[in-house]
């Protein structure tokens, strides 16, 4: 009864205790002196140890949030933190190893990640280090060792590491150079039931609570905190800050475990916005009710049918580049969905049936149209529609909210039971196991409000239990226990990174990094649908990933911070991928350096005594390095005598096209680009020139495919597999203009030119173009522009010799590409890369300076007088 009557004294010092304990270790355990250990050693337990101290004080550090506490406590943990900083994530697995300097701002969500998972077994910390008057915004991701220098500004859901240079802009994977005037600046900134048992009171009191912290938190909001005006700016260190943004932040914040009160989806949220300003009309479903409530409520605007899923932000102010904080509306469409992940900022503004995909982030500048669907950061429209709407009655459930009171109740009594019963070891056993035998039976119960009770008891397991287990063995015990297959010395590090248990596959070596997501289902138009998960050996998921329903991992895939993984893909072995929807990358080479791997390596160590094996290189080239800008373009290149421009972003790559298609127009023209490589000059020509069709055929699948995912939204454009020394899949005279720069000289035989002429003839329409360019020996031992003659089926209208431009070309360019080829390729394989490249020292270079070969420019016309038939 003396330790009863002591409790209440005990809460005031409780948050203290909890932040101080943390600050005691972390100077006993400090990560700091860890660089690299192998995982499930003493270091990596020392390191987890830390963070999962963290994750429970997680609740605490949200009520000081933005202020020089918080700057305080950080220090106290060893970062090394000017008061000056604004900072307003707690995602940080390793305090200790921060260094941020003057007047920088850290938005809510962000990812401080100082842990890396390496592809051997091993972990790594590096440290963070953001220099001044930086800006990182909402849901970024910071990883792997970044060093950012002064005045930068880093987009929301943007994803970074390595070095940043001063005076940048970080927009997704693209970086700006800010102007020399603009410069970043931030904001300073009981009841008592004696008649019953005490366990039944204290789940009175419990449930109680919620409600009435609900309504206090609803009150202040109404009444403190007040409307906000569209358009309205808040200066810095301004009154109307700290009362609209900071003191709304901090309600929401401290009545967040009040607000778990209600499910998801819940009918009461509509009516809660309503009363708060907003306007909201009917058939409006919201997963959460939080990140609304942060938001200024008055400037929200919901219409008919619209739903909002799990893990959707809304972002409340948008940070200029004067450091000020602007508030807009928001505005949804009837029937817009907001998928898990996206975040909204302010100004948006969505048309009917508008669908937000996963991790999108949308703004004022995002156009939207009836029906449109929009992926990536920043949002961009993808060449599909939303389907229909169903007529079917949607599959969101209305709870009332006295069965929800009901459950809350009955549930805590559980718990309480359990655990006073039990005890803290053997009532956990006891939860435990209660949690996953009931989850294993959820197909035998029919009654709603028992699914809910075991909801509840499930979400209590979660929040009490789970945070102790993650990057555990423990967990995936736990995990298995429910249903999954998980395989052996694989890290996950939180119980919320996987759902549907029980359509989990998931094999030996994974690891999950922090908010890395794997679902088993989703919610189509509010319509329930489930599909397996298979995730290969060796898979590493980094921050803030999302792998969707019925996709399937191969092994050995690396998937980096923000990538979303869509709806029954599959990701083939050894593979690394980015961006939202996901695209095949290369490794970066500050991590390691991508090691080629082909079937025909050994024909490749023979040597490079003819150029026709170039071909093989340029398939290579094509499918591995699929994300680096010096590559759209992998032609020689076109200079005039007198021009020197220093550019690597394809700048004479394009004149080559300009030359071939000099004295012929495309427009209303169907024509046909052979071995595409890229598509980066196919896209051009499309943009350039308005084609009746542009396709692109190259006899590689993995190409095709490349070029499929960075093309695929242009009309009139299209890509097709197709090799073009055997067969053109076109019909007879349907083609008026067939483009074919540097392809010939790597056909390997005699008889594949002449089969390539007569494809070539067979499906160009009388008086069509064959537009070709390309180096020729003048001994003949290779390719000859006669060559493509020799069947009678075509003319040549203008041959033109640009040798000397070539080679100019080459030259100015040979600096950007050695510079990518040291960066990018094994050091044994550098030089056969210069040799595809054509750089001054190679064979390839040295003939056509010294006239052993050259390079032409020709226009081929098919005869009007040509006999189909006969070939």
């Amino acid at each position: 009864m003396i330790i009863h009557q002591w409790y209440p004294l005990l809460f005031p010092i409780l948050p203290a205790f909890h932040l101080l304990f943390y600050v005691i270790c972390s100077r006993l355990f400090s990560p700091c002196y860890i660089k690299s250990d192998n995982l499930f050693s003493w270091n990596y337990y020392r390191w987890w140890f830390l963070d999962r101290l963290w994750n429970n004080n997680i609740f605490w550090l949200k009520h000081i949030l933005g202020t020089p506490l918080y700057n305080y406590y950080l220090r106290l943990c060893g970062a090394r933190i000017s008061l000056n900083t604004h900072i307003y994530t707690t995602i940080i697995d390793a305090p200790s190893l921060l260094e941020i300097d003057d007047g920088s701002w850290i938005a809510n969500e962000t990812y401080l990640n100082c842990l890396y998972f390496n592809d051997d077994n091993t972990f790594k910390l590096s440290p963070i280090i953001i220099g001044s008057n930086c800006s990182i915004g909402t849901r970024s991701v910071l990883f792997d060792g970044i060093d950012m220098q002064n005045n930068i500004m880093v987009q929301p859901m943007s994803s970074v590491t390595g070095f940043v240079g001063s005076e940048t802009i970080v927009d997704g994977e693209e970086h700006q150079f800010l102007s020399s005037n603009i410069s970043i600046m931030q904001i300073y900134k009981v009841c008592s039931v004696r008649q019953i048992p005490l366990l039944f009171s204290i789940a009175f009191c419990w449930t109680l609570w919620s409600i009435i912290g609900c309504f206090i938190s609803l009150l202040l909001l109404k009444v403190i905190v007040g409307p906000c005006a569209a358009g309205e700016i808040y200066p810095i260190a301004s009154r109307l800050y700290l009362q609209k943004t900071w003191l709304r932040q901090l309600i929401v914040s401290s009545f967040h475990h009040a607000w778990l009160l209600p499910t998801g989806y819940d009918y009461l949220y509509p009516y809660v916005l309503r009363w708060l300003g907003a306007h909201i009309e009917e058939n409006v479903k919201l997963a959460q009710i939080d990140t609304f409530l942060l938001c200024p409520t008055n400037l929200l605007k919901l219409k008919t049918g619209a739903t909002a899923f799990g893990g959707v932000l809304i972002v409340p102010t948008e940070l200029t580049l004067s450091g000020h904080h602007h508030v807009d509306q928001i505005i949804l469409g009837s029937h817009t969905n907001l998928a898990n992940g996206c975040s909204i900022l302010p100004g948006s503004c969505f048309e009917y049936e508008t669908m937000i995909g996963n991790l999108t982030r949308v703004s004022r500048e995002t156009n939207s149209k009836d029906g449109e669907v929009f992926i990536g950061v920043p949002a961009r429209i993808m060449p599909f529609q939303m389907p229909v709407r169903s007529k079917v009655q949607d599959q969101i459930e209305v709870i009332p909210f006295w069965r929800t009171c009901l459950s809350h109740y009955v549930s805590k009594c559980l718990l309480l039971c359990i655990y006073s019963f039990g005890g803290l070891v053997g009532g956990s056993i006891i939860h435990t196991m209660l949690v996953c035998g009931l989850y294993r039976c959820r197909s035998y119960i029919r009654y709603q409000i028992i699914e809910q009770m075991i909801a509840r008891m499930s979400q209590d397991h979660k929040q009490f239990i789970c945070p102790f287990l993650g990057n555990t063995q423990w967990l995936i015990r736990l995990f298995r226990a429910y249903g999954a297959l998980i395989g052996e010395n694989t890290i996950i590090l939180d119980i919320s990174s996987i759902t549907d248990y029980h359509l989990m596959t998931i094999e030996d070596d994974v690891r999950f990094n922090v908010r890395t997501q794997i679902q088993g289902h989703s919610f189509e138009q509010r319509i329930f649908k489930l599909a397996p998960v298979s995730i290969g050996n060796l898979c590493v998921l980094m921050s803030g990933s999302i792998v969707m329903a019925g996709c399937k991992l191969m092994g050995n895939n690396r998937l980096y911070p923000m990538t979303l993984i869509m709806k029954n893909d599959q990701l083939s072995l050894n593979t690394h991928w980015k961006g939202i929807p996901a695209q095949s990358c290369i490794v970066k080479p500050r991590l390691s350096r991508p090691t080629i791997i082909h079937d025909d390596l050994v024909k490749y160590q023979q040597g490079y005594e003819t150029t026709n094996k170039l071909f093989l290189w340029n398939e290579r080239i094509a499918s591995i390095y699929t994300n680096v800008n010096e590559l759209q373009f992998m032609n020689y290149g076109y200079a005039d005598i007198d021009e020197y421009i220093d550019d690597h972003t394809g700048y004479y790559s394009r004149k080559l096209y300009e030359q071939v298609l000099a004295n012929v127009t495309l427009t209303d023209q169907n024509v046909i680009e052979i071995n595409c490589g890229r598509g980066a000059g196919a896209a051009w020509c499309v943009h350039s020139h308005a084609s009746h069709s542009y396709i692109g055929i190259d006899p590689s699948q993995d190409v095709i495919n490349l070029c499929q995912r960075l093309y695929s939204t242009i009309p009139r454009l299209s890509f097709v597999v197709a090799n073009a020394t055997k067969h053109l899949p076109f019909e007879n005279e349907s083609i008026d203009i067939i483009v074919c720069i540097e392809t010939t000289h790597a056909f390997d035989e005699p008889v594949a030119i002449t089969q390539f002429a007569n494809e070539v003839v067979r499906v160009l329409r009388p008086n069509g173009y064959l537009l070709w360019c390309d180096f020729c020996y003048t001994n003949g031992s290779d390719t000859s522009t006669y060559d493509l003659i020799a069947n009678d089926g075509l003319i040549i209208e203008e041959k033109i010799n640009i040798t000397r431009n070539v080679l100019h070309a080459l030259d100015i360019q040979n600096k950007s590409r050695t510079d990518f080829i040291q960066r990018y390729i094994q050091p044994e394989e550098q030089e056969d890369f210069r040799l595809f490249a054509g750089l001054p020292g190679t064979q390839v270079y040295e003939d056509m300076s010294q006239g052993r070969s050259q390079y032409w420019r020709v226009i081929f016309r098919k005869k009007t007088t040509t006999d189909i038939s006969v070939i």
